[in-house]
């Protein structure tokens, strides 16, 4: 065994290739490079290599010596990302026109990684219309002062207030002088209408201004009313933002907002969307937010989907640290920023078609890509196959892990929210409101009797007057998403 040989190479697979890839690629190679039959002059020397690379790949315990020599030699890097990957079931049968399969996805950073906290750079964008006066915009300054406590002195903090206009009331800079930008805080009054790519677009100025090669890049957005007339251009900013390694949190305060569109704008980002009920909450949540911001390891991640031959992806969500569906353009997805003690869970599922043969075959790879600034020693990237293997007939039912069947029933609460608010949009009440009493009817089943309450008042309310309320759409929305997937659900 030799660590400065690269054995993957010779027998041109990759450093994942299952055991039966391996096996088949040596094959291949030693009927092709067989002295007796080649006419290549170097084939024995290629040959005795191919012997040498299989006799160590082919035996598990051998390759993994041979990993970790290569890993400490330098000669791998190791990755800064972990996956853990599980499959509904491995079995498939041949000659079955689309089978569905469900793949959960774990991404943590590596157990190993020595981590450092990176700089902040944060923009806070506040809406200061007149429907913020009173007990709102208070709760705002408190919670931006406690945020500014909580900077470190290389951290850069910029906010900007909008109404029917934007102003920068704190330019972005590191080494803040606190009680000045409290006191600056405290200036804030509320007047003006809501008009929130105005705020949007000067955030992202500052934040510009500000970043680095090591910053965490991120821009919190919180109003309470409706804007109008540039939702379009508030969506290609968000978008732009996910490709520039900008992740914003949007947050709606009261019931009066579009919860559609700051939904579209986080994901579209790699961010989160917020509901705050009562202003009461708004300390704790922007406290919560800069926690999880200073635990930022790897700015961004992005997820590549690579199908093979007959697979198809037909939808994927996050299900950690809530539920909200996995936007994929192409074969790609933005995952937005992963931090330490904060895994991303996502379960995608993906229609296989029929396939002839009984064989074992590679039905997909996941591949993570991350920005991990202080780790340059480890590679930024992971990825995992997911294999199935075809066989004509089986016996038995299919044993889907519990994690996943967990999951899917949490999941169809979800769906089954979405679904009814398509068909109030199309006019269908009466079908809208019977998913409305299923839903509660599930809800009550798994213990969340609040949430159950709300979905059952407003199943009243729609038959009663064919509209929901404000409040309790959303309430409905935003609580079949914190349904609760606890990590120790989402461990095999």
């Amino acid at each position: 065994m030799h660590a400065d040989k690269d054995y993957y190479q010779i027998l041109e697979v990759d450093n994942s290739a299952t055991e039966d890839q391996i096996r088949k690629s040596y094959r291949l190679l030693v009927r092709q490079y067989h002295p007796d039959v080649s006419p290549d002059p170097g084939a024995e020397d290629k040959f005795k290599a191919i012997q040498e690379a299989y006799e160590v790949l082919g035996d598990p315990e051998q390759r993994r010596i041979y990993d970790r020599m290569r890993e400490a030699d330098g000669q791998d890097k190791s990755s800064s990302l972990s996956l853990r990957s599980l499959i509904s079931h491995k079995m498939l049968l041949t000659n079955v026109q689309e089978q569905a399969i469900y793949v959960m996805l774990d991404i943590t950073p590596a157990t190993d990684l020595p981590t450092s906290r990176l700089p902040l750079n944060l923009c806070l964008v506040l809406d200061r219309s007149t429907s913020m006066q009173g007990m709102r915009l208070q709760q705002v300054k408190e919670g931006t002062r406690q945020i500014i406590d909580r900077l470190n002195p290389t951290d850069s903090l910029s906010v900007v207030v909008f109404s029917d206009r934007a102003e920068v009331i704190l330019s972005g800079q590191s080494g803040l002088d606190k009680a000045m930008a409290k006191s600056i805080i405290s200036t804030i009054q509320p007047s003006g209408g809501t008009e929130m790519l105005q705020g949007l677009n000067v955030g992202l100025n500052e934040l510009e201004k500000n970043r680095s090669n090591t910053s965490v890049n991120h821009l919190i957005l919180l109003t309470d009313g409706q804007t109008y007339g540039d939702e379009q251009g508030c969506l290609e900013k968000a978008e732009w933002s996910g490709h520039n390694q900008i992740s914003l949190t949007t947050m709606g305060i009261g019931s009066d907002w579009n919860e559609n569109l700051l939904d579209q704008m986080a994901a579209s980002s790699g961010g989160t969307s917020v509901y705050i009920d009562s202003p009461r909450k708004i300390v704790d949540i922007f406290k919560d937010t800069i926690r999880n911001l200073s635990t930022v390891v790897a700015r961004e991640l992005t997820m590549t989907i690579n199908p093979g031959t007959g697979v198809q992806f037909y939808e994927g969500f996050h299900i950690t640290p809530h539920i909200h569906r996995l936007e994929v353009r192409g074969d790609k997805a933005i995952l937005g920023p992963l931090g330490t003690g904060h895994a991303k869970t996502l379960l995608m599922e993906f229609r296989v078609s029929s396939h002839p043969t009984p064989e074992e075959k590679r039905l997909l790879r996941l591949t993570i890509d991350g920005d991990v600034p202080s780790q340059s020693s480890r590679r930024s990237w992971e990825w995992v196959d997911i294999s199935g293997t075809f066989t004509e007939n089986y016996e038995g039912s299919v044993e889907i892990p519990s994690t996943i069947v967990t999951a899917l029933g949490k999941l169809a609460i979800f769906k089954m929210q979405e679904k009814a608010m398509e068909d109030l949009e199309k006019g269908q009440v009466n079908a809208a409101t019977q998913r409305l009493e299923t839903m509660a009817t599930r809800l009550l089943n798994l213990g969340e009797t609040d949430l159950a309450r709300a979905a059952l008042l407003e199943a009243g309310r729609l038959a009663r007057t064919g509209a929901l309320s404000a409040e309790g759409r959303k309430k409905i929305k935003y609580g079949t998403r914190s349904l609760s997937i606890l990590p120790k659900e989402i461990k095999p």
